[in-house]
């Protein structure tokens, strides 16, 4: 709703320039682009999350669902939403990139904060919201290009989420 206001707000501007001294049309026109600008979808990417896709296999009750959106500036935000039935002690959250033929790959963005720091959350259901840390990995040397590949191969991407009974993962899901 807030998207559509700007956005009206900066058409009725616009409108009016021809009636509003030269140096505040050129704000008007700005005007219209940040309200383009905030009315461009996301890419959005929804995946479960479920312990037999882990590698090592884990035996777990837990499992869950991911969003993962990446906006028009390149920012990464997630939502995941954990169904913690064997109360077991969550760390942290990760995208990682696989590739071809291999059954893990290295943690892309951390989808937790602080970075490195084990959560310890026991509820039954955890649901975090986590703007995407980019870290250095041996396969990407920068955001951007790591944001490349996840949007031409989104594929190769899965989202998953460590516990102590699981340390590998106990929750993987694999971005469509």
């Amino acid at each position: 709703m807030h998207h559509w206001r700007t956005f009206l707000a900066a058409l009725i501007v616009v409108a009016c320039g021809d009636q509003m001294p030269p140096s505040a049309v050129g704000g008007s026109a700005s005007m219209l682009a940040n309200a383009q600008s905030e009315l461009v979808p996301a890419v959005v990417f929804n995946t479960q999350m479920r312990s037999e896709l882990e590698v090592p296999a884990c035996a777990s009750e837990s499992k869950g669902h991911a969003q993962v959106k990446v906006l028009e500036d390149g920012t990464i935000e997630a939502a995941a939403t954990i169904s913690n039935k064997g109360g077991e002690s969550v760390r942290f959250g990760h995208i990682h990139h696989l590739p071809p033929g291999q059954a893990t790959g290295p943690i892309i963005w951390w989808l937790t904060t602080p970075v490195g720091v084990d959560l310890n959350l026991t509820e039954e259901h955890i649901d975090v919201q986590q703007q995407g840390v980019f870290v250095t990995n041996p396969h990407f040397a920068t955001a951007e290009l790591a944001l490349a590949e996840l949007l031409s191969d989104p594929s190769s991407f899965y989202v998953n989420f460590h516990s102590d009974v699981c340390p590998g993962g106990f929750a993987r899901g694999f971005l469509p």
